[in-house]
């Protein structure tokens, strides 16, 4: 019997061509995001808390 052929993973264990297509349909939406004026404020944020070694996102940053 042929061995069927291997599909690339990465470490989430998505297969690439899914994560490919994925990413095919976020980059215009997030490139959107990031071009409105929320999108350059919250990024402006995200800098300076990463500049000041506070990086780490907590709950109540993402359920605001």
């Amino acid at each position: 019997m042929p061995r069927k052929k291997k599909i690339p993973r990465n470490d989430l264990g998505i297969p690439e061509y899914e994560m490919e297509s994925l990413a095919r349909i976020l980059l215009p939406i997030m490139q959107e995001y990031l071009a409105s004026e929320e999108g350059k404020r919250d990024y402006a944020e995200w800098q300076a808390r990463k500049k000041n070694g506070a990086d780490s996102t907590t709950n109540k940053e993402i359920t605001e």
